[in-house]
């Protein structure tokens, strides 16, 4: 009965814990069983509406610097080979090969990243905007409106992490 007190005790402490990071002794009265309950929450208080605010997003949380690949559907083309290389200093490089069209295209430069630390944006110097979903390994190319290329060829806009 007393470990079933003390196990719910401690749920409860660690569920209703305010703090970002707590750490809980508790023992029983005869000194026999002890428990350390140590959590760390993923939500923080905001300061302003004291509303909890999710603080882990792709820019913060995953190892996202790197370089991608894939071969990108192409109308006239067999596809374009696209590397993309970022880097923790925000900058870039785009390289480009139109297969069988004899054209490679290079641009280098500073990404930027969404307010939300979840999507970044290439803006090249030839060929427009490119933005993207920041994954695990990987950046999901999203259209020109910002939103995620869906149907049958949505898989080739999926570029990996070498």
């Amino acid at each position: 009965m007393k470990n079933s007190i003390l196990a719910l005790s401690a749920i409860t402490l660690t569920f209703f814990s305010c703090e970002k990071k707590t750490e809980t002794l508790v023992t029983t009265d005869n000194n026999q069983d002890t428990i350390v309950v140590k959590t760390t929450d993923s939500l923080a208080p905001n300061d302003d509406t004291g509303l909890l605010v999710d603080e882990h997003n792709s820019r913060n949380s995953l190892d996202w610097d790197g370089i991608y690949h894939a071969t990108l559907p192409c109308a006239d083309c067999e596809g374009i080979h696209t590397i993309i290389e970022i880097n923790q200093d925000e900058t870039y490089k785009l390289t480009q090969e139109y297969l069988n069209k004899n054209l490679k295209l290079e641009d280098t430069g500073k990404f930027s990243w969404s307010a939300d630390g979840g999507k970044i944006n290439i803006k090249t110097k030839e060929n427009g905007n490119f933005n993207f979903i920041v994954g695990e390994d990987r950046l999901i190319m999203l259209d020109q409106e910002g939103n995620e290329i869906k149907g049958t060829l949505a898989e080739h806009y999926i570029l990996k992490k070498k």
